[in-house]
């Protein structure tokens, strides 16, 4: 979802580096709110389970809209099961009618069949008895019969609105996160997500009515409207349910994936379509990118396509059809809510403290897809403008405090901070493991249609990878800041070498006190720059590296993988004793490979080049030639990779790395200390 702004809201919006796609003006976050959903929100509980005695697996909305009155009449029928022993009442999350305003919803019956239910709605909750208790994993279905105007208006949750331009109506919703019970009954949390859901509208005849998955009927009324029936096969959380009803225009730029062909349907105001259908001309090449790059599209027996709503910006990820104001269809901000149907609609934050597995997944996707129109120099521009932001986020990624819109949605902590974080991660597992692991995790068995917390996709990533990823994601992600670094370089032993101190601290925040990450150095020469990559695990470490003359400066983190500052680079006359040792080469050639560092005690980087495509396998033997590590790789692509291996439990001594490609067998020494 990305944040607009909305006539008393206005977020901080920044202009993107140059190598953007349209270069345009945009905001950084992606979720349209009014003013009051800004405040501390009373509904917002942490870590709110809803009724956790239930498990809903269905949601069917019957909604009967009118303009002039403003009115909704509904009904919603869900089915759940009870997760209890004897479940003799439980509650749904439903917004009552506040006594200021006269808005909300009034129930007016519960039934089950045609069994009337007793039932107490008060306080924003719900309460029904069925009229048997329920055993454990006992279906129940039963239909909520209410009316009103949503109390939703000032929240941006379900709005009766006009266009911009002209005086026709649109009636929109935007449930994230807590809006959802404005408007319909539900459990009214991330983690309970329905197996299935349905939509019928009824609305005056000349507006089309959208929602969810696919379009199963139109029926004109003897009353002169029209009922439209939409049908989701596919899980759902209850915040990415929508509707969106105006006179639109309908724009299709269908998908082809193998055989098949998807619709993709853009409904946009009549007197917008023209300024916006190049942008969404390039939907469905988007679809093509993300799905080679994380699997198929996930809901392609269904659809995908744009309902415009709100005023000017914003956008929001519902379920095979993002909501996107006429601002918000630019080429970057329709990639971000696309990439959201695999990284927020697939699978879905358990709890909006994981909010950053939506809000910076999405973010990157959109430096993903700069890179694929405008190469490497368009994505270093965007991930630098990504980084500027992060920069100033304050707190953890994970949100500590979620009763409050702003610090769940932070432009600058969930989503661009996010997305760094995914860029360093990129920057240390490599592209090929890094791809693989955003595949791996958006298909995993486990967690597809279903819901995750950082920790599952730190599993796929350390799964894939082979490498322990805790120090990454503990600091990044739990911790706050990021490092500031200083270097200072020495006169080495000998002619072919300098010491580098580097020095670090987070000038931000405690904890961590210093960051744990893979370093690449740049030694400067006029006879030939030396770059070489050190494991900076400590806040003042010494490394002797090799140089191939005079050092005329040194960069740290050329290539800009890691969110942080440089406080400043010295060259010093005076030598700095040695506390770590790093031998390495000049970048390796094809067919070579070096280790480091080396003497070493948990880690081991191993740098190769391939010349052509295929296989490489990495061994490391004891002194009995039993492979106490090992790390394949069945296809890797023609260029430079890092590999890292786990030392970590090993006894000390001497061992032998042995690598295999298809060029032959090398094989290093390296000593455990």
């Amino acid at each position: 979802m990305r944040i607009g702004y909305l006539l008393l809201l206005f977020l901080p919006c920044f202009a993107r580096a140059q190598g953007n796609a349209d270069g345009s003006l945009f905001c950084q976050m992606g979720k349209v709110r009014y003013f009051g959903q800004l405040a501390a929100n009373p509904k917002a509980r942490l870590a709110y389970p809803g009724d956790a005695s239930i498990d809903v697996t269905y949601y069917g909305l019957d909604l009967r809209l009118t303009t002039s009155p403003n009115t909704l009449r509904a009904a919603t029928t869900v089915t759940l099961k009870s997760t209890v022993a004897t479940l003799s009442s439980f509650y749904l999350d439903l917004n009552s009618t506040t006594a200021t305003t006269g808005e909300g919803l009034r129930v007016d019956s519960v039934k089950a069949g045609n069994q009337k239910l007793v039932f107490q709605h008060a306080q924003n909750r719900l309460t029904i008895t069925p009229s048997q208790p329920l055993a454990t994993g006992q279906a129940f279905t039963f239909t909520v019969f209410y009316q009103g105007i949503p109390n939703g208006a000032a929240k941006g949750s379900f709005k009766f609105d006009k266009h911009e331009s002209t005086d026709d109506p649109v009636i929109w919703s935007l449930s994230e996160p807590y809006g959802a019970s404005d408007w319909f009954p539900c459990r009214d949390t991330p983690a309970d997500k329905a197996d299935s859901s349905s939509v019928r509208i009824t609305a005056p005849g000349r507006l089309v009515s959208v929602s969810n998955g696919t379009l199963v009927s139109t029926t004109t009324n003897t009353d002169s409207t029209r009922t439209y029936f939409w049908r989701n096969s596919y899980p759902i959380a209850q915040y990415l349910i929508s509707i969106a009803v105006s006179n639109y225009s309908e724009y299709n730029t269908p998908f082809t994936y193998g055989s098949q062909t998807m619709p993709v349907v853009h409904y946009i105001y009549p007197e917008n379509l023209a300024q916006v259908q190049a942008n969404l001309d390039r939907t469905p090449d988007m679809i093509r990118l993300f799905s080679n790059r994380f699997g198929a599209y996930p809901f392609l027996r269904e659809k995908y396509g744009h309902a415009q709503f709100a005023r000017n910006n914003g956008g929001m990820e519902h379920q095979t059809i993002s909501s996107m104001g006429i601002s918000s269809l630019t080429p970057n901000v329709i990639a971000h809510e696309l990439g959201h149907q695999w990284f927020g609609d697939k699978i879905t934050c358990r709890d909006w403290q994981n909010i950053w597995l939506n809000e910076g997944f999405a973010s990157y996707t959109e430096a993903i897809y700069t890179e694929s129109v405008s190469g490497q120099t368009g994505y270093q521009n965007y991930m630098n403008s990504f980084m500027s932001s992060a920069r100033t986020a304050r707190g953890s990624i994970y949100v500590q405090d979620i009763s409050n819109f702003n610090t769940i949605f932070s432009s600058s902590r969930s989503y661009a901070k996010g997305a760094s974080v995914l860029h360093m991660l990129r920057g240390v597992l490599g592209d090929s493991a890094f791809f693989r692991t955003m595949r791996t995790y958006a298909e995993s068995p486990t967690l597809a249609y279903k819901t995750a917390v950082t920790e599952d996709f730190q599993a796929v990533a350390e799964q894939v990878s082979g490498r322990s990823l805790d120090y990454f994601f503990k600091e990044w992600i739990y911790g706050e800041g990021y490092p500031t670094y200083k270097a200072t370089v020495s006169p080495g032993s000998t002619d072919k070498t300098v010491t580098v101190r580097l020095e670090q601290r987070n000038a931000v925040a405690t904890n961590p006190a210093s960051f744990t990450m893979p370093v690449q150095l740049q030694i400067k020469s006029a006879t030939g720059d030396t770059t070489v990559m050190v494991v900076n695990d400590r806040a003042d470490q010494t490394f002797t590296l090799p140089v191939k003359g005079a050092v005329s400066g040194l960069i740290i983190d050329p290539s800009n993988w890691i969110l942080k500052t440089v406080e400043s680079v010295s060259i010093s006359s005076s030598a700095t004793p040695s506390t770590s040792v790093v031998t390495a080469t000049d970048e390796p050639q094809p067919g070579s490979f070096r280790i480091y560092p080396n003497p070493t005690s948990e880690t081991l980087l191993v740098d190769f080049t391939l010349p052509s495509r295929g296989a490489a396998t990495i061994s490391l033997l004891n002194l009995l030639g039993q492979r106490v590590q090992i790390l394949t790789e069945p296809m890797l692509l023609a260029g430079k990779h890092t590999k890292t291996i786990s030392l970590r439990g090993l006894p000390t001594g001497r061992y032998t790395i042995i690598l295999e490609t298809p060029d032959g067998r090398q094989n290093r020494v390296v000593l455990i200390n």
